[in-house]
């Protein structure tokens, strides 16, 4: 019997508290986090103040203080809050794959999503230099939650031998690595085929 507390994928169960990620912030603070969104890909995120973000939202700069605090705050509950849609959405999209190609599928979709997501895309376009701070200073607790929320899904995937028996630990940095970098410089081609290229040799299970 499928448990309540989890979604089922076909290579693994994803836990709907999903341990190691950020907690979702409240859909109350929607309004405010879609209105600094709006904000930084118009002004960029560090010319964005919280009277933008007030002005942007037709509410006093004391209102977006009291509920979602300073740009850094905002930015991270902006992360926070999309993360969990993207995870939100990964069910349906892994539904029909299993082994190998459902690592690829997954490293797929999240390296599209935050591809495509805007504010990223505004920062990598025209304000790269605030990627070094954050590569120098949260780079490492990004890269520590993400492998502890992963680790535990491969190790149940290769109980299961949807993929081959490695260390679940180093597997899971190693793919969160591999994605920041696909992110930040994506390959020429097809990101599927060059994933697939990449990982499946080494996730494939023995015959």
């Amino acid at each position: 019997m499928e448990s309540s507390s989890a979604t089922t994928l076909s290579l693994f169960t994803l836990p709907v508290d999903h341990q190691g990620i950020p907690s979702a912030p409240s859909a109350e603070l929607d309004p405010y986090l879609d209105a600094a969104a709006r904000c930084f890909v118009r002004y960029g995120v560090r010319r964005t103040s919280v009277q933008d973000v007030a002005t942007e939202l037709g509410v006093n700069r004391t209102t977006v203080y009291r509920q979602v605090g300073t740009i850094d705050n905002q930015i991270r509950l902006l992360i926070a809050r999309d993360l969990h849609r993207l995870l939100a959405e990964l069910p349906a999209s892994l539904a029909d794959k299993s082994g190998p190609r459902a690592v690829v599928e997954l490293m797929a979709a999240i390296i599209g999503y935050a591809s495509k997501h805007p504010v990223l895309a505004k920062v990598l376009a025209d304000e790269p230099e605030v990627i070094g701070p954050f590569l120098a200073s949260d780079l490492p607790e990004v890269i520590a939650r993400i492998k502890s929320a992963l680790a535990p899904l491969l190790q149940a995937a290769m109980a299961t031998s949807q993929i081959a028996t490695r260390d679940a630990d180093l597997l899971a940095e190693s793919l969160v690595r591999l994605g920041i970098t696909l992110i930040l410089a994506p390959p020429p081609g097809d990101l599927g085929t060059f994933l697939a290229e990449v990982l499946v040799p080494t996730l494939k299970p023995p015959p």
